[in-house]
C-alpha cells in the first residue's frame, strides 16, 4: 500500500512562524459536528492556539473536509492546519486511516504529542515515539446503552484500549473520572479532570431584535421553558411533560436537539397528556441561533438521568437565564453549588421548581447571579492552562504559557 504524508487541506504555509512544538489532534468530531463534542474540540483547539500562538503548531487530522464554517474558522488560525488522508486508497478507507494510518502521518509531520479529542486514539503512536492524551466525555454506552450488545462491546473495547495506551487521560468532569475508575478500572492517578467552556456567542450580548427574529424563524411561542440535548431516553424529557400537567399556569416547552426514535414516543406522550399543542421539537445547528433561543426562554430544564457535565446549563447561565438540573449527575459541577436540582424521578418536585422560577423574580436573579459566577471559571485561558499542565506531566513542556 502506498502511504504518503497526509495532505494539507488548505495548502497553507506559515513562513514567519518559528515552530518549537507540533501537537496533533483527532479533530474529526470538531470538523463534522456543529454541536456537542464538536463544540468541545473547537473550544480546546481555539484555546490552545491562542495560548501558544508563537511557538506551537497544531495539526488537525480529519478524514475529509466537511461543510462546517465553525471548524473552518478554527482551521484558518495562523498556527493551525487541517490534514486529511493522502492518496485515493486512504481516502476511500478513511475510517481505517483514522484508526491506524494517521499515526505514521503524524510522525511524518513531526508531531510530538497526539491528543484524541473524542474518546479514541489511533494505534501505533507509541511505535513512532509520539506521546498521547485522550479526552473521555462519558461512558453512556455502558450506563445507558440501547445499542446492539456487540456494538456496545466494541465501543467499550475501543475506549478501554485507548485509555490503556494513552500516557494520560483528560476527563471532562469528576463524574466521568468516577465512571472511568468504576467501570473501566482505570488508575485515578492517570486522570486529570479539566473542564471546558462554551462558544463565545453565549457570553456575548444578544440583540433583542435578533432574538425576536430567531423566534419567528422557528415559530416559537412568546413564553416557553427550554430543554437542550439529543432527544434520547436518558434525557428524561418525559419528566418535563409530566411536570407541565402539574403547573398552575400553562407554559410551552421547546426541546432543541437531534431527533431520535424516542422523539416519536415523546410526541405520543404529549398527545396522551393533552399538551401536544404546547410542545415544540426543533433542530438548531447554529450556535448563534441557539444562544438567541436561550435568551428568549424563561428557563432551562434538564432533568437528565445521566450527564457527565451539562454544557447546556453552562450555556444558559452565560446567556443569563436560570436553570434546573438533575441530582445524581454532574450538573452540580456545571451550574455550581447554589443551583437548583431535582430528582430525575419526581415530576411534582420539578413542577414546583419550574413554578417558583417562573413567578419569583428574586429567586431568578439569585440563581442567575450565582450560576454566572460559577461558570466564569470555564474560560478558555483556564482550560488551556490546565491542558498544558497535563501535557507537561508527560514531558511536553510548552513553557511559553506556563
Amino acid at each position: 500500500m502506498q502511504h504518503r504524508r497526509a495532505r494539507n487541506v488548505r495548502a497553507r504555509t506559515h513562513k514567519n512562524m518559528k515552530r518549537n512544538h507540533t501537537i496533533g489532534f483527532d479533530a474529526e468530531s470538531a470538523a463534522r459536528s456543529k454541536t456537542g463534542i464538536g463544540n468541545y474540540g473547537r473550544f480546546i483547539i481555539n484555546a490552545l492556539a491562542s495560548a501558544c500562538a508563537s511557538n506551537t503548531y497544531l495539526r488537525l487530522y480529519i478524514t475529509k473536509q466537511h461543510n462546517n464554517a465553525y471548524f473552518d474558522r478554527v482551521a484558518a488560525l495562523r498556527n493551525v492546519e487541517a490534514m486529511e488522508p493522502d492518496g485515493r486508497l486512504w481516502r476511500r478507507l478513511s475510517r481505517l486511516w483514522r484508526a491506524i494510518g494517521v499515526s505514521r502521518d503524524a510522525k511524518n509531520g513531526s508531531v510530538e504529542l497526539y491528543h484524541g479529542l473524542d474518546n479514541r486514539l489511533p494505534y501505533g503512536l507509541a511505535h513512532y515515539n509520539i506521546r498521547s492524551i485522550i479526552t473521555i466525555h462519558d461512558l453512556r454506552f455502558i450506563r445507558f446503552s440501547s445499542r446492539n450488545p456487540i456494538m456496545a462491546y466494541l465501543d467499550k473495547h475501543r475506549m478501554h484500549s485507548s485509555c490503556r495506551r494513552a500516557d494520560r487521560i483528560i476527563a471532562v468532569s469528576e463524574g466521568t473520572k468516577h465512571d472511568l475508575v468504576e467501570l473501566m478500572n482505570i488508575d485515578p492517578e492517570k486522570i486529570d479532570v479539566i473542564y471546558t467552556g462554551c462558544d463565545p456567542c453565549y457570553t456575548a450580548p444578544i440583540d433583542a431584535d435578533y432574538v425576536a427574529a430567531v423566534k419567528e424563524q422557528y415559530k416559537l411561542p412568546e413564553r416557553y421553558i427550554l430543554n437542550v440535548g439529543t432527544q434520547s431516553k436518558r434525557r428524561n424529557i418525559e419528566l418535563i411533560l409530566d411536570a407541565m400537567t402539574k403547573l398552575p399556569e400553562p407554559i410551552d416547552l421547546v426541546a432543541v436537539g437531534a431527533p431520535t426514535s424516542h422523539t416519536r414516543r415523546l410526541a405520543a406522550l404529549a398527545r396522551k397528556l393533552g399538551i401536544d399543542s404546547r410542545v415544540h421539537f426543533i433542530v438548531c445547528d447554529s450556535n448563534e441561533e441557539l444562544a438567541a433561543i436561550y435568551r428568549g426562554a424563561e428557563l432551562l430544564v434538564n432533568p437528565t438521568h445521566y450527564s457527565t457535565f451539562g454544557m447546556p446549563l453552562v450555556e444558559a447561565l452565560n446567556v443569563g437565564i436560570p436553570v434546573i438540573g438533575a441530582t445524581g449527575s454532574s450538573h452540580e459541577e456545571a451550574a455550581g453549588p447554589n443551583g437548583i436540582y431535582v430528582s430525575p424521578d419526581n415530576s411534582a418536585e420539578l413542577a414546583d421548581k419550574i413554578d417558583a422560577l417562573l413567578n419569583n423574580e428574586e429567586l431568578r436573579r439569585q440563581v442567575v447571579e450565582s450560576g454566572k459566577s460559577h461558570v466564569s471559571r470555564f474560560r478558555p485561558e483556564v482550560t488551556a492552562y490546565n491542558i498544558l499542565n497535563c501535557y507537561k506531566r508527560i514531558g511536553i513542556d510548552l513553557n511559553e504559557y506556563l
